[in-house]
């Protein structure tokens, strides 16, 4: 079973994590489809002032813009969570220079979609740590780094992984960077358990 443990900083930003916790659970089952509603707002067009129709177009106009992936990543994760991916990906796309860029929606595709792993369960450890378990049949699996960017920010701390080769303890430097550090004796025993 792969894992991160995480320390929780602030229980209200843990239980909006938990929010999308249950969403990735939820996409994962088999049969999966998403409910949107392709309609849009609805309006008493008859009985409304011309400033009245002018708002409504708007709202309509801005619905009709947006992808049903916007819609779910707008109501699924918080304004302080964005603002966090969006500081990520500025400095991710420095880095990327002229190979593309990329934005806060490719990161909610990939705890969509592209994070290849069954989200198993959300436990406590303690009072301030958690630890969420998943597993995968594919490796590469896409990858970690994401993911423990999303939960950082939450204001989830990650402070141990394992991969399903290493258990490796995790050191922050900054809210984007981290180092890893390979631990072969709890690996061993992990692999080794009952």
């Amino acid at each position: 079973m792969l894992y991160i443990k995480f320390n929780i900083q602030d229980r209200s930003k843990y239980h909006d994590f938990e929010r999308l916790y249950e969403h990735m659970v939820e996409v994962r089952q088999p049969g999966f489809k998403f409910e949107e509603e392709e309609e849009g707002p609805e309006f008493d067009w008859d009985d409304m002032t011309q400033a009245e129709v002018d708002d409504a177009v708007k709202e309509l106009s801005a619905f009709l813009d947006q992808s049903p992936e916007e819609r779910r990543y707008l109501t699924l994760i918080p304004d302080y969570v964005n603002e966090f991916l969006e500081g990520y990906l500025e400095k991710d796309n420095e880095r990327l220079g002229t190979l593309g860029i990329q934005e806060v929606l490719s990161i909610f595709n990939y705890l969509e979609f592209d994070f290849e792993v069954d989200m198993e369960r959300l436990e406590n450890v303690n009072e301030q740590s958690r630890i969420v378990e998943f597993s995968t049949g594919n490796y590469p699996f896409g990858g970690l780094e994401r993911f423990l960017i999303t939960l950082k920010a939450y204001g989830l701390t990650s402070t141990e992984y394992f991969d399903g080769f290493n258990i490796c303890a995790i050191e922050w430097s900054s809210n984007f960077e981290y180092h890893t550090t390979e631990l072969p004796e709890t690996t061993k025993a992990y692999l080794n358990r009952e």
